[in-house]
């Protein structure tokens, strides 16, 4: 779990430091949220779908607010942990070799890729694409 913990403090550390010109810290605490919001969400439907796969309808209202409230209650939990620890993981992280950040960084663009590619996994695998 400290793992976890970790990796997301430096995608936040490495997005906000992008970011950092800008002036604006939030933007990484949404980046955070939003590729947790895709695995945690890509991997409730794919257990859903599991055990009701004779569903083909549309989300119902119930099913769409507690969407849009794992999204919030996500990103309330990020701006918790991570507003205004951009300081202290930088002390943290700023004296990493070029050859570490690099290959931190390429970890987290494939964690992004893969994030947004679960969507497409699980449309293609439980058959959700229109067909035409």
């Amino acid at each position: 779990m400290q793992i976890i913990k970790t990796f997301f403090e430096y995608f936040y550390y490495r997005i906000a430091k992008l970011n950092f010109k800008n002036g604006n810290q939030n933007n990484a605490i949404i980046s955070v949220t939003v590729c947790q919001f895709l695995i945690l969400g890509n991997l409730l439907l794919a257990i859903y779908i599991s055990i009701f796969p004779e569903v083909k309808r549309k989300f119902n209202i119930y099913e769409l607010a507690f969407i849009v409230l794992l999204f919030f209650g996500i990103d309330y939990y990020n701006s918790k942990i991570y507003k205004d620890k951009y300081d202290e993981f930088d002390q943290r992280w700023k004296y990493e070799s070029k050859r570490e950040k690099l290959t931190k960084m390429v970890f987290i663009i494939l964690f992004i890729i893969f994030a947004w590619f679960l969507v497409f996994v699980n449309a293609f695998i439980f058959d959700r694409f229109k067909k035409y």
